[in-house]
């Protein structure tokens, strides 16, 4: 039912009915006057003046009555709340209206009673706050003081018995009065007179001397900004029957569409902030939710970082427990570390995101262990959440406040190893020089040396050491030359350049492609790319002996893809990488090696055709550029004398002409938003794999890992197809059992670590609309042709003989056990698993789900002579068709009962 078809069916009748209606009972009172005929009628008088416009009338029936909705309804609904003014003669008074997507008034709000004009108390969805901004000085940034912190310890004047309440940190106004003017807009009167605050609690007797001060200067100024904010959220209100619409209104169901309205204002003159007015705006909504989705906690109502300031200011010094922090150790719910609040937004903000980079240890607030907390990308690209700059994505008016406005505060967020009233401390780095410039007890000299030039350069996203392994430098081309140690391919650790913010002299790489064809005889086809490579946005011609450029060794490589017929299935949907491995280098294209090369054009183009042969059956043929491991590390640059590798923002790919494009599942960029540049910090693949649509390319369902045998601790048994191991990692928080792949015997969880900062089910965080419920054309087709995903290839032989250490297994698939055969040789018969459950099991691994899964047809590690027409199955051969039949999409499809979209947004 829609909200026009719930709306109240009464309403005041408009000025042209009353007018009617008068009229009508007028000729009424004439037609009873009796005593003759008054003969015949007159001429027609002068047309009157026209009258005044009358109030338009609320229109009843697209009025949205709260109390009326389903919780369903309410759940969904997506109201828009908008301050229409505040006065402060005494309690602060806030007008506000509050309207459906539609535009349609909202009643009701805040209690079950419907009356326009009674004063509702108890309500239960709205929240109100009011704080002032109190201007930056003596080097320091601005900042938020609440007025909502009042209760400070007492003791009694007679007995001297000392209260136990400790003094309230920043809160919202939930005990003042509300008036519901029943059309659409409400008014509410704060319970406390903030021009009385600061008198109120300095009439009370404080136990702690200094806690006044500690609350900050409560003193109502009305010629300073102000800002007000109103939440809609929670539950439906009430329970039981509303008797204007006679509909059960059932509560406990939360609305998903949280409303946070923001109003900033100068009391004095009563007008909205002029951009020369003093603000604080930091940060933005939009910066937030590109990772986080939405927000959960506090029960979801607050979204907006600019209602959250008001709250969460350095007056959250005190809590249920002020914990005594004892060295670097800090337990229970502590709010108060070092003396800060950690309840400040920025302090708690910074931490929380620092995570596993503190040095201390032990925070917990409010529950919240900060340092067990990962973060997706390189923690000193400042601009993601605060961006000031002319091309910002997210601009807000302070943005830049990071670099115009150093303070002790934000710093010691982060860099809490320093103790800045003495200068001690051990450096993010490690090392144990405190702070050089010494003591600093306030803010005035942060600037002299840390100035807007400064401090990016001291936050540029660079990974010390995230190149390392196949990415690290100098390169072994034989074993244990010309590094003792390590084998052929292999390098000692780098650093890791990230285009996002970088150092001063490294070069920005890019890459394009131009075209890519197939041409040849039969059984000869090879595949043709023309391309180039850019360094600073101008393209790059290669030496002829060398290195490519100057100063930079390396290179990239080129790389095709494609799919043929497997499992009997004529058309794959999933690129099988495999059959081509991982391309050719570049530079030995120049070289004449591996294929041949002409170029550059007048605009820069190489055109390169490599030697591999591309079968005549294949489908799906693509070109990558950039893909390798090793790609270019330059070396010319004093503050990198081992140098430093070079990526670009995305390697490149390109559907060969008149191949079929593979359907497009998710967004590189969408992955980039959470992870700033995909695969450099946390790094992996030294940066090399960073389009996440094109993971695909190797991670294709028959790969699994490799890591077996004594060597890899008798590990393995899982899937590294790109579906399932970002949605293992993705969910790790809340697997049944933890993703173990690349565990190790100093993390033997593996991926169990990682903590997702979105809302799980919101799978078009990551996934474009209708792939990943095959609503959209080209997933629907692709649905019947998915390849089948190996759990395990190799040989996991696990006794007495094997391993007559007895060395424990780090990195094991429970699974292999739990569903498979256990720890055997599955090189000739692999376990493997049906396309659509192993896309789901990534997250849902609960014995609940695979059982649901078997009992529909889907298969979780089985051997493939199970569930194939085959007495073996190696995956390396494709003589075979699977048998065995999942139903999932019976119940799962779009539109179907349980709608994969469906199920997940719930």
């Amino acid at each position: 039912m829609k909200h026009v078809e719930l709306a109240r069916k009464t309403k005041s009748s408009s000025p042209w009915t009353r007018l009617a209606a008068v009229s009508l009972l007028a000729v009424a009172a004439l037609a009873g006057c009796g005593g003759g005929d008054d003969g015949a009628p007159g001429a027609t008088g002068a047309t009157g003046a026209t009258g005044a416009t009358g109030t338009p009338g609320v229109d009843a029936t697209a009025t949205v009555e709260v109390a009326a909705l389903t919780p369903d309804q309410w759940a969904a609904s997506n109201f828009t709340g908008t301050v229409t003014g505040v006065t402060i003669a005494s309690p602060p008074v806030v007008s506000f209206k509050v309207t459906d997507a539609a535009g349609n008034p909202v009643v009701g709000l805040g209690s079950t009673s419907q009356s326009a004009t009674a004063t509702l108390p108890g309500y239960t969805n709205l929240a109100f706050s009011i704080a002032k901004l109190v201007p930056g000085a003596n080097g320091s940034p601005s900042k938020w003081v609440s007025y909502v912190v009042t209760t400070v310890p007492t003791k009694n004047a007679t007995t001297g018995a000392i209260t136990a309440a400790a003094p309230t940190r920043p809160s919202t106004d939930n005990t003042g009065t509300l008036v519901d003017n029943g059309d659409g807009s409400y008014k509410y009167t704060f319970y406390r007179d903030i021009t009385k605050v600061k008198a109120d609690v300095a009439a009370m007797t404080v136990t702690a001397p200094n806690v006044l001060a500690d609350l900050g200067d409560l003193t109502y100024d009305p010629t300073l900004t102000h800002r007000v904010t109103v939440a809609i959220s929670g539950n439906a209100p009430g329970t039981g029957t509303n008797t204007a619409n006679a509909v059960q209104v059932v509560a406990g169901v939360p609305m998903k569409n949280p409303v946070n309205a923001i109003y900033d204002f100068i009391p004095a003159t009563g007008k909205t902030l002029a951009a020369t007015d003093v603000q604080r705006n930091v940060t933005s909504m939009a910066a937030c939710v590109s990772c986080h989705s939405k927000f959960e906690f506090h029960g979801g109502g607050r979204q907006d970082p600019q209602y959250c300031v008001v709250c969460h200011t350095d007056q959250r010094k005190y809590a249920r427990s002020d914990s005594v922090a004892s060295g670097n150790a800090y337990t229970g719910s502590t709010y108060r570390i070092d003396g800060k609040a950690v309840g400040d937004f920025p302090t708690a903000v910074h931490k929380i995101h620092m995570g596993k980079e503190l040095i201390k240890t032990g925070y917990d607030y409010a529950g919240v262990k900060f340092n067990e907390i990962t973060y997706p990308q390189p923690v000193t690209n400042c601009v993601k959440c605060h961006d000031g700059s002319a091309n910002a994505v997210n601009k807000t008016a302070q943005g830049d406040n990071w670099k115009n406005v150093p303070s002790l505060l934000a710093c010691s967020s982060c860099h809490d190893g320093i103790d800045f009233k003495t200068g001690a401390g051990t450096t993010l780095s490690g090392s144990t020089v405190g702070h050089i410039g010494g003591a600093k007890t306030d803010d005035k000299t942060c600037v002299l040396c840390h100035d807007a030039a400064s401090i990016p350069v001291y936050h540029v996203t660079v990974d010390p050491t995230g190149a390392n392994g196949r990415g690290g430098y100098p390169l072994n081309t034989a074993a244990d030359t010309p590094t003792v140690g390590y084998p052929s391919g292999q390098g000692p650790a780098i650093p890791l350049a990230s285009q996002l913010n970088l150092p001063a002299g490294v070069y920005k790489i890019g890459m394009e492609i131009k075209s890519a064809t197939v041409s040849g005889a039969a059984g000869a086809k090879k595949i043709t790319v023309v391309y180039r490579i850019t360094k600073d946005g101008t393209p790059v011609t290669f030496n002829a002996t060398g290195f490519l450029m100057d100063g930079v060794d390396g290179s990239p490589n080129i790389m095709a893809v494609h799919s043929t017929p497997r499992d009997g299935i004529a058309e794959p949907a999933d690129w099988l990488a495999l059959d081509l491995g991982g391309g050719t280098p570049v530079k030995s294209l120049r070289d004449g090696i591996g294929g041949t090369q002409i170029g550059p054009d007048a605009d820069g183009y190489y055109t390169a055709t490599l030697a591999k042969i591309i079968p005549d059956d294949a489908k799906m043929v693509t070109a990558a550029l950039g893909v390798g491991y090793n790609g270019f590390v330059q070396l010319n640059l004093p503050a990198y004398p081992k140098g430093i590798r070079l990526r670009e923002s995305k390697f490149v790919t390109m559907t060969a002409a008149g191949s079929t494009a593979r359907r497009t599942v998710v967004d590189g960029d969408k992955c980039n938003s959470c992870h700033g540049q995909l695969g450099v910090g946390p790094s992996f693949h030294a940066g090399a794999r960073n389009d996440g649509q094109a993971c695909a390319l190797c991670h294709d369902p028959v790969r699994t890992t490799g890591h077996v045998g004594a060597t890899y601790s008798f590990g393995g048994g899982w899937s590294v197809s790109a579906k399932n191991m970002v949605h293992s990692i993705h969910a790790s928080k809340m697997r049944a059992e933890d993703f173990t792949y690349e565990a190790t015997a100093a993390n033997p969880t593996g991926f169990a670590e990682v903590t997702y900062p979105g809302i799980l089910n919101r799978c078009e965080q990551c996934h474009v609309a209708g792939s990943y419920d095959f609503s959209a054309a080209a997933s629907a087709a692709a649905l019947p042709n998915l390849v089948w995903t190996t759990e395990a290839s190799g040989n996991m032989l696990n006794d007495s003989t094997t391993n007559p250490t007895g060395i424990a297994s780090i990195g094991l698939s429970p699974w292999v056990t739990r569903l498979g055969l256990g720890q055997v040789d599955y090189r000739t018969d692999n376990l493997v698993s049906s396309p659509v459950s192993s896309s789901c099991f990534g997250c849902h691994d609960t014995a609940l789900a695979v059982s649901h899964m078997q009992l529909n047809g889907g298969t979780l590690y089985k051997p493939v002579s199970t569930v194939s027409n085959s007495a073996t199955g190696s995956r390396t051969i494709s003589g075979f068709s699977f048998t065995k039949v999942e139903t999932c999409m019976v119940c799962h499809a779009s539109g179907k009962v349980a709608d994969i979209k469906a199920v997940h947004m719930k």
